[in-house]
Parts: C-alpha cells; sequence; structure tokens
C-alpha cells in the first residue's frame, strides 16, 4: 500500500453503514483525502461507532460485525469501508475478513481509549502494581521482531504462540494421546527463546516510554514522577504443577526518591493516565520501524480527559513529532478541548469534523456529520447561525460566545497583549479579553467602535453562566449578539 514515489498510501474516505449509531438510511461519509481527522461528537452521537469501525476493520483477527448492526436499520448488512488514497478499498462486512491487506495495517497500527488506560493502570487488587504482560503480549510488543538463537527473526506474539505449542504438543499411542517424554524440555526451551525476546523488546519500549513521559509530564517544569523500567523475570514452567510461573510484567516507578510498589495507590489520575499513554505510545514506536512506508494508523478515543488541559497541548505536539509517518485520528466528546485542539493543529494536514443527533421525520435519532473546513472562528460563527436557524438561540449564543472568545484571544496573542488565561474553560475570563483589547484599540475608529458594539451584548448573550433556562434568550437578541462579533473579527483582522 505503497505509492511508487516511496509515499504510503492513505485513508482518503471511510463509510459506515447499518453500524451502530449509524443506519443504513442514514450512513456515514467521512472524506479525510489522505489528512489526520479531529472529530468532535457528544455522547451518544456516534463518535464511539466511527472509532469501534475503525478498530473492528483493522484487526489481526477474524471480527464478527453481525453484533454491531444498527437495531432500527430493516436491512442486516452492517459493513464499514475504508478507500485509500491509491484505490484500494478494505472492507470489514459478513465476508472473509480481514484480508491480507489490512493485515498489514492492522499489525502496525494503534488503538487506545480512556477506557484501555483504566485497565493499564489496574492491579489486581489496590495493592498490586499493575500487571502488563497480557497487554504486552496481546498488543503492545506482540509485532516486536526479536532476534532469538541461530539468528532468527520472531515476533514476540509469535515467540509466545510457540511457547503455547509446546505446552499443548502430544503424541499419538495405542491407547490415546499424552505428552512426550522430551516435553519439559522443549517447553523450557520455548520459554528461554519467548524471554529472550521479550529482554530485547523491554529494552526498546523502556528507551521509548522514559522519553515520552518526559515529554508529557515536564510542561511547566520537572515532574517528579520517573519511570526506572519495566520487571520482568521471564516465564518458567513448573512441573510439579503443570502451569507457567512468572506471567508478570510490571512498571517500576518512583516518586521524588519514593518507590511505588503499587502506583494507583499514590499517583493521581493525571500522572497515572501519563504513564500509561508514554507506555502505550512506546511500544507502537518500538515495534513499528520508523522508516516504515506501510500505511500507519494512530487512533485516540477520548484519550485525554484525565489529563488536565495544560497538559493535553504536549500529547499534540508529542504525536504530531513522534508519529509524523503515521495517519492520526483523535477523538474527543470535549467542546472545549477540540476548540484547542483545532487552533493548535491549523495549517497543518488536518481535517476537523463534528457529528450530531438530528430527529429524522420518524422520530429516530440520526448522526449528522458537519465539516469544518474553514477557519475556526468562522466555522464556529457558521455553527451558530446553523442552531438559530433550527430555533435553538441557546446553543447559537454559545457558539457565538466561543467565537468571540477565540477572537480576543488570538487578537491578545497577535499584539503581546497579557491577559489571564490557564488553557482552564473555568478560568476563561472574557471580561479582561474584553477589557484589555478595548484599551489596546483606543484611536483606531473602527476597532473601537467594534469593541463598543459588542459589549452591549456581554451580560445577556456572552456570559457563559447566563442561559438559565427559566428565562429564555431572545432570538433576535442572538442575531444581533453574532452580527456583533462578526463586525469584530473584521475589525480585530484589519
Amino acid at each position: 500500500m505503497a505509492k511508487p514515489g516511496g509515499d504510503a498510501a492513505r485513508i482518503a474516505s471511510i463509510a459506515i453503514s447499518d453500524f451502530r449509531a449509524f443506519p443504513s438510511l442514514a450512513p456515514a461519509s467521512i472524506l479525510l483525502d489522505g489528512k489526520n481527522l479531529l472529530v468532535w461528537g457528544e455522547n451518544g452521537s456516534g463518535k464511539s461507532s466511527i472509532y469501534r469501525a475503525l478498530r473492528g476493520l483493522f484487526s489481526v483477527e477474524a471480527q464478527d460485525i453481525s453484533p454491531m448492526r444498527n437495531v432500527f436499520s430493516e436491512s442486516a448488512e452492517p459493513s464499514v469501508k475504508a478507500t485509500l488514497t491509491d484505490k484500494i478499498e478494505l472492507l470489514w462486512s459478513q465476508a472473509v475478513h480481514p484480508t491480507a491487506t489490512v493485515l498489514d495495517t492492522a499489525r502496525k497500527s494503534a488503538f487506545l481509549s480512556h477506557t484501555r488506560l483504566i485497565e493499564m493502570n489496574t492491579g489486581r487488587t489496590a495493592n498490586d502494581a499493575p500487571n502488563l504482560f497480557t497487554v504486552a503480549v496481546e498488543k503492545l510488543l506482540a509485532d516486536y521482531e526479536a532476534t532469538v538463537a541461530g539468528g532468527l527473526k520472531r515476533t514476540v506474539g509469535e515467540l509466545w504462540a510457540e511457547v503455547d505449542a509446546a505446552l499443548e504438543r502430544r503424541v499419538q499411542y495405542t491407547r490415546g494421546t499424552r505428552r512426550p517424554s522430551d516435553f519439559a524440555e522443549k517447553v523450557k526451551a520455548a520459554c528461554d527463546q519467548f524471554n529472550e525476546g521479550m529482554k530485547q523488546a523491554l529494552e526498546a519500549l523502556e528507551a521509548h516510554a522514559k522519553s515520552v513521559l518526559r515529554k508529557l509530564l515536564d510542561v511547566f517544569q520537572p515532574d517528579a514522577l520517573d519511570l526506572v523500567g519495566f520487571t520482568f523475570f521471564g516465564v518458567t514452567y513448573d512441573e510439579k504443577k503443570r502451569e507457567f510461573v512468572n506471567q508478570t510484567l510490571t512498571a517500576s516507578v518512583k516518586f521524588r526518591d519514593h518507590a511505588l510498589p503499587a502506583p494507583p495507590n499514590f499517583l493521581n489520575e493525571a500522572r497515572l493516565s501519563a504513564l500509561a499513554i508514554a507506555t502505550y505510545l512506546a511500544g507502537r514506536l518500538a515495534c513499528v520501524p520508523e522508516n516504515d512506508k506501510a500505511l500507519k494508523l494512530l487512533v485516540l478515543d477520548d484519550l485525554l480527559i484525565s489529563l488536565d488541559y495544560s497538559h493535553r497541548r504536549p500529547v499534540l505536539d508529542l504525536i504530531g513529532e513522534l508519529f509524523k509517518g503515521w495517519q492520526i485520528i483523535l477523538l474527543t466528546h470535549d467542546r472545549f478541548w477540540f476548540e484547542l485542539a483545532r487552533e493548535q493543529l491549523s495549517g497543518e494536514p488536518w481535517k476537523a469534523i463534528e457529528i450530531y443527533e438530528k430527529l429524522d421525520a420518524d422520530g429516530l435519532l440520526r448522526p449528522v456529520i458537519w465539516e469544518s473546513q474553514e477557519d475556526l472562528v468562522t466555522e464556529t460563527l457558521k455553527q451558530a447561525g446553523r442552531f438559530l436557524d433550527d430555533n435553538h438561540p441557546a446553543a447559537a449564543a454559545n457558539y457565538a460566545r466561543t467565537a468571540c472568545e477565540l477572537t480576543l484571544r488570538r487578537y491578545c496573542r497577535k499584539h503581546n497583549i497579557p491577559f489571564g488565561y490557564m488553557d482552564d474553560p473555568q478560568k476563561i475570563k472574557i471580561e479582561d479579553l474584553l477589557n484589555k483589547g478595548e484599551a489596546h484599540a483606543k484611536g483606531n475608529t473602527g476597532r473601537e467602535a467594534a469593541f463598543k458594539g459588542l459589549k452591549k451584548y456581554k451580560k445577556l448573550i456572552l456570559n457563559p453562566l447566563s442561559h438559565n433556562p427559566t428565562q429564555p434568550i431572545v432570538k433576535a437578541d442572538v442575531t444581533a449578539a453574532i452580527e456583533a462579533v462578526k463586525e469584530l473579527v473584521k475589525a480585530c483582522q484589519r
């Protein structure tokens, strides 16, 4: 799936029909044109259906799509299709799946959600360190290619499969089957091969994870959390108990000089999330060669909700730096974070879409996908207009306020005007932005008029706390406020 010039083919479009939130009468059609994708959708709007569709399509194991069908569709033909920039179509349906082409991408891709982060941070009991052995062998390091005895190349997943095969080996006798005489010897040899492969994989994982964790945590100043390494003693076979021993892999961490035998007991959720994110991304970096030209996907679903806003920006910088050759898809239900990400990613090879639920003529909720192609402020004002047309003045007022804040922040940054903004939606001070912007605009007739015109609507329309459902917002006032914001945008751009 690489172009003749050496560049990897990418996903050009995604089509989802009769699958979870997307009925066959209202399928999803998402145009990526080979770009990265940023998706916003409220809970229940269909955002996670996109994640599940891609994860099922790019799977290394056969996946039954039938349980995923939309329950309101009359047909029973759920399907997910990705068309690549080289015109190759990858399909997940009732037919045979996955194909060899899908497998090539699936083995290199990464799908990470907040739920998986929680799993990686959960021990058997509250006083245990999380055991990462299963996730490492099946997902995290399964594709790491190690060099074992005789110079052979084997992935960690293949080596573990060979351990299982040795354990299940039987020979036929006249009265049935039994373990061969060299059973223990072969199982031990398979364990030794696997342990050597894991040792190599963990060395690569540790190097990447330490670097990634520092980039995630050291935003304003060095953080006290350190990843010391990964503890793995090697799997052995107990002949008496007839079972494997030491199927454990844990992260060794310390906070300042204090070792943490059970990190979930000590660390807050933000640091635990950073540790899990660093470990997971490091696993992908360790397994996939940097010069690999095949299609590689990095799909993250609401991954950052445990991080505060100041620590979310570094994640965007990180994936942009370390995953340049990958096609990245970010999904979130956090509107404020979506806006911040669009601002930060503007000018990059990104597309943004928004998903909403809308009642159809039959009274059924169906997802509606809106593509955000223009500047964020322009698109936000258009969204305000859409809600106004649909007789949702309160929602339109929220979007007008968002466009106003974005414009004022841009204006202040452009003219080096300091303001009290801390990347936290609860700390936005529109009063501060307006006053400082207005003070700077003195002497400029057009800007002075725009600021004055806007301030008339500040208390009623542009105050995020003013939308009391017992005091309906007048549609005409919202219309006037949107026009005032548009005039401010024009004035600030001049």
